[in-house]
């Protein structure tokens, strides 16, 4: 999936989506987002200590968020303070997150000192990988620029979506590689995510325009549709595409229901859609302004809730007859920010988590009421096939998902792509201790 990467810059890092306007530098309003803000104009200003305080008390009011703790450190830092400083760095190690200070110069003042040593010496020990699965097999197209991926558990074949060539790719059990269908086939644009229905065998594809996609043009910004695919021909059974309305869509996650009916997140504008079964139009489900970046969407056992990854602040619960939502707690020192797709399990869900570092795979095992999250395991973390681990499947007792998306070497606004430093594209095969859910 295409994420809203969060970034470490020579600046510290916005812990809040921006809001507009920016709150005064005398009296900022009271909230997280207005408050960072003013900390930032502070920062830029080389005003240090009002930078600090500012962020602070934007910490106060959101305890717990990583970007706010590492703007302390960085605060701490910048006046000298190496105790203060490491003591919001270890934090972020005890929730398992490395945010790049050991390269931001912010910390020039602190690292010859032997808290910021011992900070290392932690440091290494998070970025030590974790290894539990192994190479499925390659995909030698280095263009490809994979994400989405779909197993057909009648017969093994493996769906795998490409962003930049538009297409989508059938692996059948012999390792045998063909398009199942070719690029920009039925205006399909960049493919995003892939669900089955096995039922009515219907392979779902997410597809939206991005400027890197091959045979980009201007006027596809904003495009963005549901496409679904005769599992077995590849022939177009039906597709829905959003009417143009100004904004730039991109359709993401999916997830279909036991009745054929299609869950569909929008990860640039918050939204969630649904296509009802022989639907060639999309109804909106969740406006926007209940979520910020919808990244993965997967169905409770009665299909009664929708449970959303949000990508900046974790797992939602949705009632799909009253519309109510809330955020599911977790366990202690564990942030859920970067999550990308959702993928049900008998005791809850698999997830991607990028955007940080290290990247890795999580398990989320819900209570015993699916009230919350009960626990968090790091399947896999730091592997060295890692570069822009991706939404995957899970196909029995293994979770299978491209290990390199390479979406770091695509940029956005341009559309250029450095093939030359592209590689073949990896899919993992991880092995997980519970069976997927009936």
């Amino acid at each position: 999936m295409i994420a809203l990467v969060l970034t470490v810059s020579s600046e510290p890092a916005h812990g809040l989506p921006p809001q507009s306007p920016t709150a005064p530098a005398a009296e900022p309003a009271i909230t997280p987002a207005a408050i960072n803000d003013a900390a930032m104009n502070a920062y830029r200003s080389k005003d240090f200590s009002r930078f600090l305080a500012l962020e602070r008390r934007a910490l106060e009011l959101e305890p717990g968020t990583p970007r706010l703790i590492y703007n302390v450190a960085c605060g701490e830092a910048l006046l000298g303070h190496p105790q203060e400083s490491v003591r919001q760095l270890d934090a972020l190690l005890d929730t398992r997150l490395d945010l790049g200070a050991e390269t931001d110069d912010d910390f020039a003042k602190v690292r010859n000192t032997p808290e910021w040593a011992a900070f290392l010496q932690r440091l290494h020990e998070l970025r030590k990988p974790i290894l539990r699965g192994d190479i499925a097999f390659r995909l030698d197209d280095p263009g490809l620029v994979a994400a989405g991926t779909a197993i057909d558990a009648h017969n093994g074949d493996t769906y795998i979506a490409s962003i930049r060539e538009r297409k989508i790719l059938r692996r059948n059990r012999t390792g045998a590689v063909s398009d199942f269908i070719p690029s920009a086939q039925n205006e399909f644009l960049a493919g995003a995510s892939l669900a089955i229905d096995p039922a009515r065998k219907l392979l779902y594809a997410s597809t939206s325009a991005a400027p890197f996609m091959v045979a980009y043009r201007k006027e596809d910004d904003g495009r963005s549709g549901v496409f679904a695919f005769d599992l077995h021909s590849g022939s177009l059974a039906r597709k829905a595409m959003l009417a143009a309305d100004g904004k730039t869509h991109f359709l993401n996650a999916l997830t279909v229901d036991r009745k054929g009916t299609v869950y569909v997140a929008d990860s640039a504008v918050g939204e969630i859609f649904l296509l009802k079964p022989a639907a060639t139009e999309l109804e909106t489900l969740v406006a926007p302004g209940v979520f910020r970046s919808t990244q993965g969407l997967a169905l409770s056992d009665d299909e009664k809730t929708l449970f959303v990854a949000d990508y900046l602040d974790g797992v939602w619960a949705l009632d799909l007859a009253t519309k109510q939502t809330r955020h599911l707690e977790v366990p202690a020192n564990t942030w859920l920010g970067g999550l990308d797709g959702l993928s049900r399990v008998v005791d809850g869900f698999i997830a991607v988590q990028i955007g940080i570092q290290p990247n890795r795979l999580l398990r989320l095992r819900m209570d015993r009421a699916w009230q919350r999250i009960a626990a968090v395991e790091t399947i896999e973390s730091n592997r060295p096939e890692f570069n822009g681990p991706i939404q995957g499947v899970v196909d029995g007792n293994a979770f299978v998902y491209v290990a390199n998306s390479q979406l770091s070497l695509v940029d956005g606004k341009t559309g250029a792509f450095p093939i030359e430093r592209a590689t073949a594209t990896i899919v993992l095969r991880t092995p997980i201790d519970t069976p997927a859910r009936k």
